[in-house]
């Protein structure tokens, strides 16, 4: 049996080293071929508690999959029964997994080894590394354990998450990374932005889990009772009275109804609220710092997540009006990044959001700071003809778009108002769309095409036809080349090495 701890033979081969051209002086021992100091010289292994962490959150799997209608039909007997042996086996594949798993820090690359069955080896360059997210899961906390989740530029997720590690480890890595990717990549600078002061007398300092870094500026932190307090103002909770009493009128409807079947009509009933309970949660102790590697945010109640987003990946920026939120003037911003393209719509709003509640004087300065120093709420945005009123009969009169310099600004929504400014240099792709309707009124509609825009409305629409070609010609002058740097890669052993 191979230990997974010791050099792979099949990795490292693929990797050969090779001597220095000219008159390039060798680097000292414990250095790459860039001279910057390596992490690791051996592979190394995840915590031991790993597997037992993992375990656990299988065991609620099954749980959630046997579900109240499972007991129901097999009993507490049985049920439990399937519970627990659908724990036991998801503790000893853990424990598998975590056997077979290691990472190497060599040669400017991570490389990442897994896999029970099948081998998988990772490699990701770290100068296409942008962001490394650090999480503490409710659990990781109680042992003082966290995983790290890296974002690599063209990456469909998270790349091979590291879980889990000691916190103080994790938190030396993800630096250690970063700067290794920053003297392997072209350094960007960050522009300095006047703080931004809180109006509320609740303000409340940020969670001491992980202390703030060297360059850290404190830009905004969210009061625990604002946040509470917008998410009650949520479409979700108004429903809530409903099912209530839908609930109950069943049961009285039906008043031989089963143990199972009411705790299921109250689990759905609590399945409402689970949106804005989560949000709330995932939010709670919300602070924003400027670094000099970007904007830092860290948040969460049961998992608390430390995440850098990098100004040079901003790709957009986005200010809300929810309807519930204008009586007490709050808006909700939050930015675009070119490493979560393939995520879902809920992740992508959830991991890029800067500023979850707060006035609007504080989400223009903090979208004027990500999209590097550019005010996109001082541009005059041009209305859509009156024709188009045929086409958006309630939303016409918020429909509007602007193109400056450095900025394709819009913006949409009567109910719900949106804001969205698009670095120009940012822009891959632009269409002119037109439908049937708007054939017949001369009408069409501009989009562009961001790294990452998935739930962003990156488009001018119901423009003048004549118009949106001219913002379609002036918009692809600006469009830069795709980046010539290769991707991380994966290699899979075919002769499935079981060790």
């Amino acid at each position: 049996m191979t230990n997974p701890t010791e050099p792979d033979p099949s990795v490292e081969s693929a990797h050969t080293d090779t001597e220095p051209a000219g008159d390039v002086e060798p680097t000292p021992e414990g250095t790459d071929s860039a001279g910057i100091e390596l992490l690791d010289q051996g592979r190394q292994r995840l915590h031991p508690f790993s597997p037992v962490l993992h375990g656990i959150k299988t065991l609620w799997l099954v749980i959630a999959a046997l579900s109240w209608q499972g007991l129901a039909r097999f009993g507490l007997t049985i049920g439990g029964a399937l519970i627990l042996a659908g724990g036991i086996l998801g503790m000893i594949w853990a424990t598998l997994t975590w056997y077979y798993t290691g990472y190497q820090v060599q040669d400017g690359q991570l490389r990442i080894i897994k896999g029970v069955l099948v081998r998988r080896h990772r490699t990701i360059p770290l100068d296409r590394l942008q962001s490394i997210e650090l999480r503490q899961p409710l659990l990781a906390r109680f042992v003082g354990l966290a995983e790290l989740r890296l974002e690599v530029v063209g990456g469909s997720s998270s790349e091979a998450p590291l879980a889990f590690l000691p916190l103080e480890e994790a938190e030396q890595l993800r630096v250690r990374l970063l700067a290794l990717s920053k003297r392997l990549g072209a350094d960007v600078t960050v522009p300095a932005m006047p703080g931004i002061e809180s109006t509320d007398n609740d303000r409340q300092p940020a969670a001491a889990e992980v202390a703030d870094e060297p360059g850290e500026r404190l830009v905004t932190v969210v009061p625990t009772k604002r946040l509470v307090t917008s998410q009650l103002l949520t479409p979700e909770v108004f429903f809530v009275p409903v099912a209530m009493v839908a609930t109950v009128g069943f049961f009285l409807w039906q008043p031989d109804m089963s143990f199972y079947g009411l705790a299921g009509l109250i689990t759905a009933t609590i399945g409402i609220m689970l949106r804005p309970i989560g949000q709330a949660m995932s939010n709670y102790d919300f602070t924003l710092h400027e670094t000099p590697d970007g904007l830092r945010v860290r948040r969460g109640l049961t998992e608390r997540r430390t995440q850098t987003l990098p100004l040079a990946r901003v790709t957009a920026a986005v200010i809300r009006w929810p309807l519930l939120w204008r009586k007490p003037r709050w808006v909700h911003a939050r930015v675009a990044n070119a490493g979560h393209s393939g995520q879902r719509v809920e992740e992508l709003a959830q991991g890029s959001t800067v500023l979850p509640v707060g006035r609007f004087a504080d989400a223009r300065a903090i979208t004027t700071m990500a999209l590097s120093g550019i005010d996109m709420t001082e541009a005059e945005l041009a209305p859509v003809p009156r024709r188009a009123v045929w086409c958006a009969p309630i939303g016409r009169p918020a429909l509007g778009a602007a193109i400056t310099p450095r900025l394709f600004i819009t913006r949409s929504g009567r109910l719900s108002p949106q804001l969205v400014g698009i670095p120009r240099q940012r822009i891959q792709s632009v269409r002119v769309v037109q439908s049937r309707l708007q054939r017949l009124l001369r009408l069409a509609t501009v989009h562009v095409d961001i790294a990452g825009g998935l739930g962003v409305p990156a488009h001018a629409a119901h423009r003048d036809v004549t118009e949106a070609l001219r913002m379609a010609r002036e918009l692809g002058e600006k469009i830069s080349a795709p980046d010539p740097t290769p991707p991380a890669t994966e290699t899979v052993d075919e002769d499935h090495d079981r060790g």
